[in-house]
This record gives C-alpha cells, structure tokens and sequence, in this order.
C-alpha cells in the first residue's frame, strides 16, 4: 500500500458518489442518522481489511482500503506501539483517520503515541472532556503537533468515501446519559464494502443500543461486539436488530465475554471470535468475508 492516500483516485470515486451520500467527506451530515443504502456504494475494486488486536479488553483497530488507513480506538496506554508497528511494518507512516469512540482509557490509551509518532490525518472524538491521564496525554500531545479534533456534537454524523468502501460515523443522541455513562457517548462507525457492512459500535450500553436500533440498520455482516461482551438487558433486541455474520469481542482471558452472550451467540449461529485467542483479521472482497485468528 502506499504511504499516503492517492487523493487523486479518492477525488474521482467521492465525486461519482458524494450525492449519494447523507453527508459530504469532512462535512457534518446533521441529525438525520441513517444508513447509506447497499445500491447506493461505490463499486468494488478491491479488499477491505479489518484488524482487531489481542490488547486485552481493549479496543485497537485498524480499517484498511487500497489506500487508505482508518483506525478506530488504540487500546490501552501502550497499545498504540502495536498498532504503529503493524503499519509501519508494510511500509505504511500515515494514518488518514483516527476515531476514539469514547474517552475510556482502553480506547483512547495508545493514541498519543500515533499522533506522536505517525502521520495522522482527520481526527474524530466526541464532543466531551475526561480526566484521566491517557485523555490528557492525548490532548496534549494534539496541541503539541498542531493537530485539530473533528468533534462529534451530540445527534450529528459524518460521511466519506475511501477507494471502494463508504464510511458513517455517527454520534450519541444526547449530552448526559446519567452519571459514570460515557460508554454510552460512543461513536458508532458503520462500513459498507459492496454487499458487505460493518458495524463498530464501540463500548455502547443500553441507551447506546436503543439509539442504535432506531437508526435501522438492518443485518450486518461484520460487528464489533459492544462492550466488551457484556450482556445487557438489550443484547437481545440489539442482535435481532442487526443479526451479524461474524463479530469479535475485545476482552481478555481474565476479563472475558459474559457467558450469557457467549451462549446467546452460539444459539444464534454466530460465528464470534474472541481476541483472548488472537488477533483477528477480516477480509471484505464486496460479496464475502474471510475472517482468520493468529495463533497464539
């Protein structure tokens, strides 16, 4: 891949296909939260792939098109050394989007090693402070580099396309969820790869979850798991809502998935993956997905 985005191609493709869109790339789309429609993507000209790291329960992933790098959340303080050393490993120094879903420190920890360290492009956040010592190291280390965060205000959402594939970012509905709530502030990121679509929905709980399911997603091929595998009083809803293919669960061995939604994914015929076990990659062609686990 090369180092940067070939902007030239990017220009053709969002071109032919920003008025199909419900925002414009780098534009706030507003409140109208909904998903673009499968006839409405781009044709498919190559691979989307996927890579959700063994970080322990915390969310490190890493969204590759032809040419173009995504990476939502960077795990814990010191995670975000594995995510750089994956890039750069394929001669890759640049990140063209960063999201941090939400501003726990199993997702925002390893960011300001990426912006410190690598070439970091459009910035999502959501539109809140924290104050823990990764929530600051980060802002600081934004100031440092004269970078500028892309805030997600609350019912707003943004759209873009990369090579083949359509991104949608979408932000929480409200400001306050009640106390010790942020999980539920978490930025959703939809993907849609020819017949495929993915769901990262980050550490959303209930009220999260309801949002979610109000958008009418419809069935996803791929979802990242909320949450870490904790089982709600929505799981159930939620899951009937968007049916996955595949999903993985970022937990840990000691921290793992509630069984109950171990069990509950086993009755549906999901095929899950459990990053305890190792990294998972998935791998979009437009009409299939191929999902693989290093072994440990």
């Amino acid at each position: 891949m090369p180092l940067r985005i070939k902007w030239k191609r990017f220009a053709a493709i969002f071109s032919a296909a920003a008025a199909l869109l419900t925002g414009c790339t780098g534009k706030d789309s507003g409140s109208g939260q909904s998903a673009v429609s499968k006839a409405d993507v781009p044709a498919v000209t190559g691979d989307v792939t996927v890579t959700v790291f063994d970080v322990g329960k915390a969310d490190a992933m890493v969204i590759q098109t032809a040419n173009s790098v995504t990476v939502v959340d960077a795990g814990n303080k010191g995670d975000g050394k594995d995510i750089e050393q994956f890039l750069t490993a394929q001669g890759i120094d640049t990140i063209d989007t960063l999201m941090i879903t939400h501003y726990d420190k199993d997702h925002v920890g390893g960011a300001a090693r990426l912006v410190n360290r690598m070439n970091v492009g459009t910035i999502y956040v959501p539109d809140y402070t924290a104050s823990s010592e990764e929530y600051q190291s980060f802002m600081e280390k934004i100031t440092e580099k004269g970078k500028e965060l892309t805030k997600m205000a609350a019912g707003t959402a943004q759209s873009w396309v990369s090579d083949d594939a359509t991104f949608q970012l979408f932000a929480a509905n409200k400001t306050n969820y009640g106390k010790n709530e942020e999980n539920d502030f978490s930025l959703v990121l939809y993907v849609q790869h020819g017949e495929n679509t993915l769901l990262f929905a980050g550490d959303a709980e209930e009220a999260r979850q309801q949002e979610i399911m109000a958008m009418s997603l419809g069935e996803v091929t791929f979802l990242k798991f909320p949450y870490h595998g904790n089982y709600l009083s929505t799981t159930e809803n939620f899951l009937n809502a968007v049916n996955p293919k595949y999903t993985v669960i970022c937990c840990s061995n000691q921290e793992y998935a509630d069984p109950s939604t171990v069990q509950t994914l086993k009755d549906r015929g999901v095929e899950a993956y459990y990053t305890p076990d190792g990294t998972v990659t998935a791998v979009s062609n437009g009409k299939t997905m191929t999902l693989t686990q290093a072994a440990k």
